[in-house]
């Protein structure tokens, strides 16, 4: 009975996972390239092309170790971490891809199959921490379907990377801290050091996983006698896979690691934010910027449940200090203790970091790794109120409103496909309306193209942009027969057309007076009230 009911239960999940990735199929080729995409690219297209150059002496036209040297000194952008990029021009370069179009379709795939992963192991964690395969699934739901996530999961890749990693690296952290073994040392080292060179950020949890090492460490004196080399282990193949997986770090890795951190925080661009109707430059962002991000964008029912769950955590944490003088006091008298105070150093050192250190710019996208965090303590706070609810017509009730906003986000993402980077929480509609920034990354460029394409019977169609975006990189994606009718200019005046994704570079618009005389308005794209892209014509 029970191996059937296990196979019941994996095949269920099977079928779910294989609906995702259908899902996935079917959306890959909708969106467009965002402002950061095609740098990516070319950055791994240099370090691709100086290791196959290194491994296999295989062109001329790569990179020596002198010029690679020059070359990432010239530009703080090179410096960043790359491996995701590496990895995408090495499928490029195998399957022998040549079209731009192509190329960025693979790079959408690749990071929505990364994404998928991520979720999977997102899933494991949580049946992990509560137990049960139906939290499981209503977790992972709420991850994969809320709508700025899923959009981003295809075009993002630094941010859902990041998030889909540092759910690995949480699953491999939790798995360490459980039963330390050579396996779980060996997949922990490995797994953080991939997370940090992708985002830095990592760091803060591996510090907490140490931390709450520490704490195992004191409740129990055999415990690091018996367990030391374990820890040695991980600790070595965290530190050798994070220059092994860093390609900037290869040609002078402790000066260029030093040199990194100090230029990280001022090599940050100066970008102009729209938040609650002023602009703001990214570097002079107040303190809540992140918290008032996150509490207009993610679903009203995980706001409660979160607030109620980590304030149990916190409260247990409380009572757990106060009595720290107690002789038979331990750290963690449960695994369930141990998760709980892990997810909760995570949450509040990383928002700590943040507020200290952090440039916050474009929403919150650089802590969505925090949601599917915050998911779990939705899931513990949910968990905690139905445990003490004894009306069942309540409890009904109160399962019905969170799978009706769940319905909600799927809905929406389907009604507003493939704009979902632009979703707010309906409750704070009146707040939100035209006071925050919306397609920060020009992604509704692709569509504003599009129908000019429709629209002019021209072969020959020259477009510009009068705000902070890239055409060009929107091109990209489009075939070839739709790219040899555009011509991207850079004079106003000379435009056919005129395209506005409202993000601003300076507050006053340079071309407010151009644009009122010599074109008119022909399409706004309207996205749940919003206007994120507008079209202009030349006036005849």
């Amino acid at each position: 009975m029970y191996f059937n009911q296990k196979i019941k239960d994996n095949l269920l999940v099977s079928i779910l996972f294989l609906i995702l990735l259908i899902i996935g199929l079917k959306s890959f080729q909708d969106y467009g390239i965002s402002l950061d995409e095609n740098f990516h690219r070319e950055s791994g297209q240099l370090y691709y092309g100086y290791l196959k150059e290194v491994l296999f002496q295989s062109s001329s036209n790569n990179y020596s170790v002198t010029e690679m040297r020059q070359l990432t000194q010239g530009s703080v952008l090179f410096k960043m971490p790359a491996i995701f990029d590496v990895f995408n021009e090495f499928l490029i370069d195998f399957f022998s891809v040549k079209d731009s179009q192509t190329v960025f379709y693979l790079r959408h795939f690749v990071n929505f199959a990364i994404f998928l992963v991520g979720c999977f192991y997102f899933f494991l964690i949580i049946i992990k921490v509560t137990n049960k395969k139906f939290y499981g699934l209503l977790g992972l739901s709420f991850l994969f379907f809320y709508p700025r996530i899923f959009g981003e999961s295809f075009y993002n890749n630094k941010d859902l990377i990041f998030l889909s990693v540092s759910i690995i690296l949480l699953y491999y952290s939790l798995q360490f801290l459980d039963k330390l073994t050579l396996k779980n040392s060996i997949l922990f080292g490995l797994i953080s050091a991939l997370a940090f060179d992708i985002r830095i950020m990592a760091l803060l949890i591996i510090f907490s996983t140490y931390s709450i090492l520490f704490l195992k460490i004191l409740d129990n004196k055999n415990y690091f006698k018996n367990n030391y080399r374990y820890i040695l282990i991980a600790l070595i193949f965290n530190i050798t896979f994070i220059f092994i997986f860093w390609p900037y770090l290869w040609f002078d890795p402790i000066n260029n690691l030093i040199d990194f951190f100090k230029i990280i925080k001022g090599a940050t661009p100066g970008i102009l934010n729209h938040y609650m109707g002023e602009y703001i430059y990214s570097k002079s962002t107040p303190w809540h910027y992140d918290f008032v991000w996150i509490l207009i964008t993610i679903p009203f029912s995980v706001t409660i449940f979160f607030l109620i769950g980590i304030s149990k955590v916190f409260l247990d944490l409380i009572k757990m200090v106060l009595k720290i003088e107690n002789k038979d006091h331990k750290f963690l008298k449960s695994n369930n203790e141990l998760y709980n105070y892990f997810f909760f150093l995570i949450f509040s050192t990383v928002l700590f970091a943040q507020i200290k250190f952090g440039v916050s710019y474009d929403a919150w996208r650089h802590l969505y790794f925090l949601y599917p965090i915050i998911i779990i303590f939705f899931l513990q706070g949910l968990s905690y109120v139905t445990s003490i609810l004894s009306n069942k017509k309540f409890l009904k009730i109160l399962y019905l409103v969170v799978f009706c906003e769940l319905f909600y986000l799927i809905t929406w993402s389907v009604r507003h496909h493939p704009h979902q980077y632009v979703f707010f929480n309906p409750l704070y509609k009146k707040f939100t309306l035209y006071k925050f920034e919306l397609d920060y990354w020009g992604l509704s460029n692709r569509s504003a193209l599009e129908f000019i394409l429709k629209d002019s019977k021209k072969e020959n169609i020259k477009v510009a942009a009068v705000s902070w975006t890239s055409l060009e990189n929107s091109l990209l994606i489009m075939n070839k027969n739709q790219r040899k009718r555009i011509e991207i200019i850079y004079d106003v005046k000379r435009a056919d057309y005129v395209i506005d994704n409202y993000r601003k570079k300076k507050v006053r618009s340079p071309y407010k007076k151009i644009i009122n005389n010599e074109f008119e308005k022909i399409h706004d794209l309207i996205i749940d009230k919003q206007i994120i892209n507008s079209i202009f014509k030349k006036k005849n």
